[in-house]
């Protein structure tokens, strides 16, 4: 294992430590996660590809490589210890400190479109009902039509209360879904949750 990698577990274990309801996992995602989640991105040009809570960066710098030419990141992170990490690491990307919720506004900020993907690292598992309401109300306002959502959620969490409302939002927003998995290759294994066509405008 090399040192920043030894170094990200420390850290997100740290942040884990302080924050386990918004952090959601001990350890960072592994790449076989990243890949099952960022999949294929087939952006067009001025097209966004956006990330809620990249953490440490594993998806992100799966999507680095994905990224066509022309075409826009924007990570969001709320814990300050990431966002600066992930600065100084990816210093061609754009991050915003800040909340998954404020998606609208920070698009809105920035003059960009409806993004084409949404690929979440949140843990919708242990986030309260107002933030989950937040979050998805963004989601649905902000995906444009053609685009598709993301996430994952630990096998051993699919079945919480908060994991099943979660689902049930989104079922009720999008019109077609997809489980993938579950990735056994990751600490804990994880199924992605893939959802497009809403049908649904945000309240």
């Amino acid at each position: 294992m090399s040192k920043s990698s030894i170094r990200d577990n420390l850290g997100f274990l740290g942040a884990f430590l302080g924050q386990p309801g918004s952090i959601g996992a001990v350890l960072p995602s592994t790449r076989y996660l990243a890949r099952a989640l960022v999949g294929r991105l087939d952006l067009q040009p001025g097209e966004v590809v956006v990330e809620f809570g990249p953490g440490t960066g594993p998806m992100t710098a799966v999507i680095r490589q994905l990224l066509p030419p022309r075409c826009r990141y924007l990570g969001i992170e709320l814990e300050p210890k990431f966002h600066d990490l992930l600065t100084r690491r990816f210093p061609t990307l754009d991050f915003h400190l800040g909340s998954a919720g404020d998606l609208p506004k920070i698009l809105a900020d920035r003059g960009l479109p409806p993004a084409t993907r949404i690929v979440s690292g949140l843990p919708f598992a242990t986030l309260p009902a107002k933030v989950q309401d937040a979050v998805v109300d963004g989601v649905t306002r902000c995906l444009s039509p053609h685009g598709d959502f993301r996430t994952f959620q630990y096998l051993h969490a699919y079945g919480m209360r908060r994991a099943r409302r979660f689902r049930a939002l989104m079922d009720e927003r999008f019109s077609s879904f997809e489980r993938i998995g579950p990735v056994i290759r990751n600490l804990p294994p994880a199924f992605v949750l893939r959802y497009w066509n809403a049908i649904r405008e945000a309240t």
